[in-house]
C-alpha cells in the first residue's frame, strides 16, 4: 500500500512537471487516467431512495479523477434527490469518495402534493400516494412549522377522545376547520379556537360516544353556543341525553 502511494506521487509529481511544458489540458486528461475515482461508498438507511438515483446524480461528476473532484457539487447534486434530507461527501485517499446521505421522515402531508418532515420543511416526492395515512396540513405556507406543532397538540388533545385528527386547515384569514378519522368536521373559525374546542369536547363527555358518533358537521363560530348537523338516517333519542 506505501509502495503504491509512493509510486502515485512520483507519477504525479512528473505529471505537474510535465504541464509546465505541454500546458494544463494535458496534465487533466493525464490525472484523469492516473487518478481515476474508482470507489464509491454510500453509508444510511433507506427506503424510497435507491443506489440507482444516486448513482446517475454523482457519475457525471467524478469523471475527471480524483483531485478534479468539486464536493460541494457532488452535495448539492444528490440534495436535488427529493427524499434528501442532509448530504455529507469526504473524498477517500487515493481513489474513493464516500457519501452519508439522511433521509426525509414525513410527519404529514403538506397539501395537495406535498410532506413536511418533523422541521416543518417541504418536499415532494414524485407520488405521495402511499402516504395517506398520515394526516394533512393546510395552511400558509410561512406559518406551517408552527402550524405543525399546533396540530401535533392538537392531535395528542383528540386522541385522549378516541378522535384521530386526519385534516387540519387554516384560512389565510386564520380561520381553524378540523375533520376527523370518522369523518366529522368541526369548524372553529377566528377566535379562541383552542377555547372553543376545548368546550366542544367537554361537550362531548356529556353527550357520550354512542351520540357524539353520530355528528357529521359542528360550528362553533356561534358566540352563546354551537350548531350541529348529524349524519344522515340517523335517529336522535333526546330522551337518553
Amino acid at each position: 500500500m506505501i509502495a503504491r502511494r509512493v509510486q502515485i506521487k512520483i507519477a504525479v509529481s512528473l505529471l505537474i512537471m510535465v504541464s509546465s511544458v505541454f500546458g494544463f489540458p494535458l496534465l487533466q486528461n493525464a490525472i484523469k487516467e492516473v487518478m481515476p475515482v474508482s470507489h464509491v461508498s454510500v453509508e444510511g438507511e433507506f427506503q424510497y431512495i435507491s443506489k440507482e438515483d444516486i448513482q446517475s446524480k454523482i457519475k457525471p461528476l467524478i469523471q475527471d479523477g480524483y483531485f478534479a473532484l468539486d464536493l460541494q457539487e457532488i452535495q448539492q447534486a444528490v440534495m436535488s434527490l427529493p427524499w434528501a434530507e442532509k448530504v455529507q461527501v469526504q473524498r477517500v485517499w487515493p481513489d474513493g469518495i464516500n457519501l452519508r446521505l439522511y433521509e426525509q421522515r414525513p410527519v404529514v402531508r403538506w397539501q395537495t402534493d406535498s410532506l413536511l418532515n418533523i422541521r416543518g420543511e417541504i418536499f415532494t416526492p414524485l407520488n405521495i400516494q402511499e402516504f395517506t395515512f398520515l394526516p394533512v396540513l393546510y395552511g400558509p405556507i410561512d406559518q406551517r412549522q408552527e402550524l405543525l406543532e399546533i396540530m401535533y397538540g392538537l392531535s395528542t388533545r383528540l386522541i385522549n377522545q378516541d378522535m384521530r385528527l386526519t385534516e387540519f386547515r387554516v384560512s389565510n384569514r386564520q380561520s381553524w376547520l378540523l375533520t376527523m378519522e370518522n369523518g366529522m368536521t368541526i369548524q372553529l373559525g377566528r377566535f379562541e379556537p383552542l377555547n372553543k374546542l376545548n368546550l366542544l369536547l367537554k361537550a362531548f363527555v356529556v353527550l357520550g360516544s354512542e351520540l357524539v358518533n353520530k355528528i357529521a358537521y359542528v360550528d362553533m363560530r356561534y358566540p352563546n353556543g354551537y350548531a350541529v348537523r348529524w349524519r344522515e338516517n340517523e335517529t336522535i333519542s333526546w330522551s337518553k341525553s
